[in-house]
This record gives C-alpha cells, sequence and structure tokens, in this order.
C-alpha cells in the first residue's frame, strides 16, 4: 500500500515498472520524463515520532538505516512499527541528512529544534575525542553558528502563521545561507585527511553532525523562500545546495577514511558501516535537494502560491503524503 495519493493509471505504472520513484520525483522509467513527486505534510513526523517511540530520547547518528525508500512506502505503516529498526534518535542520521527525500521540508520547529539539540549534543560528546584536529576557536565558531541557527529554526516555523510573512522569511532566509555556508567550510577542512596517518572514529561522527546541521539550513532556507512566493529563488537555490551537497560527498571518500580510522584502532566492521552510511546520507542529500529543485519547477510552471502551497502541507491532518502532479 502506497501512503500517498497516487492517480490509479500512475499507480499502476509503478507498480509494473513503468515509474520509479527517486527520491521525492517519480520518473517515467523509459523517457526518465518527471511524472509528479512525493511531499511530506505535517502529520509525517509526528507518525514517524510514533513508530520510534522511546527511541527519540538517543542520538546515535551512524546506526541509521535508510526508512523512506521505494519498497518501504509500499510495504506502508504497518511494515515500519512490526518489523523496522529505526536508529536509536530517530529524527538524526540519514533522516537528518536526507531530509526523507520528501519534497519540500514542512517539519515544524519541535523536530528542527530537536534535530538540532541532538547535533549539538553530539559534536560536544565528540569534541573531546578529536582534540588533536580541532582547535578551540573553531569549536567556538560552530557553537556560535548552532547559536543562532537555533533562532532562525524557531522564526521559520512562525512564517505560515504571520499576517505578512514576506518580511521577516527574506530576513531569515540570508542568514541561514550564511550558516550553511559556514558550516560546509568546516565539514570540508574536517573531511580532507591529507597528510593523516590515523583517524580517530568520532572523526566520522562529526563529519555527520556537520552535514546533517548543514541540511537542516538548507530546508529553512527553502521553506523561507517558498513563504516569500519565490520560487524561482527556491529553484536556483535547491540547485546550488545541490552542486554543495555534491562537493562534500566528493570530499568523503569511504575506503580512505575507514582505513584511517582502523589504524586509529577502530574495529574494521564499524569503521566499514560508519564510513558507508556517511556516505549514503550525503547521498540521500542530493537526491533530496533534486526532488526540491524539481517541485519548486513545477509548481512555479502551475503558477501556485508557495505560500499557499506551505499552508495545505502543515494543515493536512489525515494523511503523510501527498502526491503533486509535474
Amino acid at each position: 500500500m502506497l501512503l500517498y495519493d497516487i492517480p490509479p493509471a500512475l499507480r499502476f505504472a509503478m507498480d509494473s515498472g513503468g515509474a520509479q520513484l527517486f527520491g521525492a520525483i517519480i520518473k517515467d522509467t523509459a523517457t526518465g520524463q518527471i511524472l509528479g513527486h512525493v511531499q511530506q505534510t505535517a502529520v509525517l513526523p509526528k507518525l514517524l515520532e510514533t513508530v520510534a517511540g522511546t527511541a527519540l530520547n538517543g542520538f546515535s547518528p551512524l546506526t541509521a538505516i535508510p526508512v523512506v525508500q521505494n519498497e518501504t512506502l509500499r510495504r506502508g505503516v504497518a511494515a515500519l512499527q512490526e518489523g523496522m529498526v529505526l536508529m536509536q534518535g530517530l529524527q538524526f542520521g540519514t533522516l537528518a541528512l536526507s531530509g526523507l527525500g520528501l519534497g519540500v521540508s514542512v517539519a515544524g520547529f519541535a523536530v528542527m529544534a530537536h534535530k538540532l539539540n541532538g547535533i549539538e549534543k553530539r559534536l560536544d560528546q565528540v569534541s573531546g575525542a578529536i582534540g588533536k584536529i580541532t582547535t578551540d576557536r573553531r569549536e567556538d565558531e560552530i557553537g556560535t553558528i548552532l547559536s543562532h541557527l537555533s533562532s532562525d529554526l524557531a522564526n521559520v516555523d512562525s512564517l505560515t502563521t504571520r499576517n505578512d510573512p514576506s518580511q521577516a522569511a527574506t530576513s531569515l532566509q540570508l542568514p541561514l545561507d550564511r550558516h550553511s555556508q559556514q558550516l560546509a567550510t568546516h565539514s570540508r577542512r574536517e573531511a580532507d585527511v591529507t597528510g593523516r596517518d590515523s583517524l580517530p572514529a568520532e572523526q566520522i561522527d562529526r563529519l555527520w553532525s556537520l552535514a546533517s546541521a548543514i541540511r537542516l539550513c538548507q530546508d529553512a532556507s527553502l521553506q523561507a523562500l517558498f513563504a516569500t512566493n519565490d520560487l524561482r529563488t527556491a529553484e536556483a537555490h535547491a540547485s546550488r545546495f545541490l552542486q554543495d551537497q555534491l562537493a562534500l560527498a566528493e570530499a568523503v571518500s569511504p575506503d580512505a577514511l575507514s582505513r584511517l580510522v582502523m589504524r586509529g584502532g577502530g574495529a574494521r566492521d564499524q569503521a566499514l558501516s560508519q564510513t558507508a552510511h556517511l556516505a549514503q546520507g550525503l547521498r540521500g542529500s542530493v537526491m533530496t535537494l533534486a526532488g526540491q529543485c524539481s517541485i519548486s519547477r513545477s509548481l512555479l510552471a502551475q503558477n501556485a502560491d508557495g505560500l499557499a502551497y506551505l499552508h495545505a502541507m502543515h494543515n493536512e491532518h489525515t494523511r503523510p503524503l501527498t502526491f503533486v502532479p509535474a
């Protein structure tokens, strides 16, 4: 069972292999033509919290598995509840990094703040173990960025309820982009292992946490652009973010990282698993951004209103996912 409404003809095409889901994009298998998009609603984060149960109390970003993929959607909620082993902190890991891969994020502040709080705590926990390759000044810079991000995320969540959100959204979007670029600079620096003989396992954890924080910035920035109904700029930014994520992915070599972790005393299987999850999460984030770029383009072509679209997704109370035709 699919968790979102798809026209019967397109549902048949997906069942027969004539159409496939790539992140948030449904494509014709033969031609590659985009047929529609999958969009999360405000119901989905609550649903995932319910599925996770008490797991939300923990934070272990490197034990995640991709939760929302093609076959998972088909199996439905029952399969998630019965047999799927979710990571210890559901809102993190692949979910935090890839943003679920489902349309434009409509996560509320409670969800975004929960992610950010976990990221901050994890960075604090691992900083002592990798002190040799960081400095107090660098830690202070990252801490300041995340502190500013927390305030900005709270304001992004209020955009759909403001009488005139456009001015507030514009003033929020610019610093969110700046946060993203600042964090990306730190991430690229720490992914550069040139000349290193070994790495602590915690360094992979740190790279994951920084990448997750970058995705929070990018998702919030796109929400702000939708709130101003500037879909053309949202498309351009999603495309630029995609290129940025590709650059981060290219800077991460799972083979090189796992070898260095093993030389630092890390267990082979754990090192391979951690670096594989990191690479998988970065690829997932690229796929997510491709979907966000495409859905912005489709809504623009339909003369849709970005703020009205966000309102509709926030106010959906029954379906966790919806179908948006291309």
